[in-house]
Order: structure tokens, then C-alpha cells, then sequence
């Protein structure tokens, strides 16, 4: 008898736990449902979410198309300066000048070119990499011993290539989308104060005239022999007139609103030619 109760209570045991493990079982593969379901709900969520543990590798801006290189700003410093004075290249390789150009520092934001003339002046160009805006610095050992802005600035890609390369940043609606007005005054019809010519400018042609209301009456116009674009505001024209007056407008450093007048192409004879009541404002 006790070995018939044994019997049974061991099989009772085998059962309990055979149930147990099966239920255990099922617990298990509810709990691994569940989870593949939930991951498999959140999809491309779960890769938003998801963070690289590595930090990312920091980029410069040096390899975008647009930023100015060293290469690319040492030679348009050269045509920049050889479009004011042509025979700068030929002496720069005259045994008989010290002239040279060189990249002075190169960093991510900004490039410092020196150009040393045959006078020993040094003038430094410091170009913006990614606008190509630049600004200019001299110094001349006895004279100006100290770095001084000389208030010029242009943008150096306009002279990067061979020069004919329009700025594509800025347009000429500054300039030609304006009537100008010349600062020497006359004395109107009715005695009053009135500029001596309203002056308006086309891709070739400076005219000069008055205004009737709300139209414009040209007098004479003179050709434009050079038109650049340094920044969205600033502007170099060179023209001639009929009785073969070469002349210069170039925005002033310090009034994008006027442009200043100089009787001559030669940008080393400014300070003899400039012409306050010749300049124009608007």
C-alpha cells in the first residue's frame, strides 16, 4: 500500500512539474513576442532615435566648391593688382625689382596674401575664404610703420580666373536701377539750387541729363570702358568721353551712396585727379 502511495505522488510530482515548465514556456515566448513585436512596430523611428557613439569628424568647408583656395587667391591677388599696373608681372620676374607675392598665413576662415612692391611697401590682402570678400592692409617701413586698413575692399573672385568672371553673389541693381545726381549744383529756371546733371548708368554707357518728372531727358553719354562689381554695393566704373576725358567713378570706403570721381585710369594718380563736385550721390 505505502508503495502504491509512493508511486502515485511521484507521478503527481512528474505532472506538476512537466505543467510548471510548460507554463514557464509559455510565459517565455509570450515575453519574446511581445518584443519582437514592439521593435518591429517602432521601424525607421527606432533608427531616428538612434545616436552614433562616435563623435562625427568635424568638416572645415575647405572642399566646397565655392571657397576660395590659396592657390586660387594668390594668383587673383596678382591680376588684381595687375589691373591697376600691367607691367607689375614683368617686373615681379626683373632681376632689377624686389617683387614678389606669397601666401603669408592660410587658415579655414581667411587667407593672407602680401604683395611686396619694388618701393619695399608692403600691402596684405585678407580674403574671406567662403565669400571671397577682401580687405586691404598697408604698411610702408619708415613711412606707415604699422599695419593701417587703407579702406579698400573688393571681391576676389571677380579676378580669379582669367578675369571676365562675373561675381555671381552680387547683381547691378545698386548701380543701374537709380538715377545719379552730380554734387556741383546750378541754379534752375526758378533760381533754385538743382544738381548740374542726373546721371544714369547701362552695361555701356554713362548718360547724363535731367529729369522731367518721371522721365529721364539724356544730354550726352560717354562709353564705358570697365565696369567691376566688388560687393553687392561697390563699384569701379572707368569710362571715356567724346573729347577722349578718361575717368574713373569708384564707391566711396565710406558712403556706399556716392560714388567718387577721378579724372585719370591710373589708380596711383587719385589723389591729384579727385573731383568732389564731378562725384556722384543719389
Amino acid at each position: 500500500m505505502k508503495k502504491n502511495l509512493l508511486i502515485c505522488m511521484s507521478l503527481l510530482m512528474v505532472i506538476g512539474i512537466t505543467a510548471c515548465g510548460k507554463e514557464n514556456n509559455a510565459d517565455n515566448n509570450e515575453i519574446s513576442e511581445v518584443t519582437f513585436e514592439s521593435l518591429t512596430e517602432l521601424g525607421d523611428d527606432a533608427n531616428d532615435e538612434y545616436q552614433d557613439p562616435l563623435p562625427a569628424e568635424e568638416d572645415d568647408g575647405l572642399d566646397a566648391p565655392d571657397v576660395v583656395t590659396d592657390e586660387q587667391a594668390l594668383d587673383a591677388v596678382k591680376n588684381y593688382v595687375a589691373s591697376t599696373n600691367p607691367d607689375i608681372i614683368s617686373m615681379e620676374n626683373d632681376d632689377a625689382y624686389t617683387i614678389y607675392f606669397e601666401v603669408e598665413s592660410s587658415g579655414p576662415e581667411e587667407i593672407v596674401v602680401l604683395y611686396r612692391s619694388y618701393t619695399a611697401s608692403q600691402t596684405r590682402f585678407y580674403v574671406e575664404r567662403a565669400t571671397g570678400d577682401t580687405r586691404v592692409t598697408e604698411l610702408v617701413p619708415g613711412i606707415i610703420d604699422e599695419e593701417t586698413e587703407t579702406g579698400e575692399t573688393f571681391n576676389i573672385k571677380y579676378f580669379m580666373g582669367d578675369g571676365d568672371v562675373a561675381v555671381s553673389a552680387y547683381s547691378d541693381d545698386f548701380l543701374m536701377n537709380y538715377t545719379w545726381k552730380t554734387s556741383s549744383m546750378v541754379a534752375d529756371e526758378y533760381g533754385n539750387a538743382v544738381p548740374e546733371y542726373d546721371v544714369r548708368f547701362s552695361e555701356k554707357t554713362i548718360d547724363y541729363g535731367h529729369m522731367d518728372g518721371d522721365t529721364f531727358l539724356p544730354d550726352h553719354s560717354d562709353t564705358i570702358t570697365l565696369l567691376e562689381q566688388y560687393s553687392e554695393h561697390s563699384f569701379k566704373i572707368q569710362a571715356v568721353s567724346a573729347n577722349g576725358t578718361e575717368y574713373t567713378y569708384q564707391t566711396s570706403a565710406s558712403d556706399e551712396n556716392i560714388l567718387e570721381y577721378y579724372e585719370t585710369w591710373d589708380e596711383s594718380e587719385y589723389p591729384d585727379t579727385y573731383s568732389g563736385g564731378a562725384s556722384l550721390f543719389k
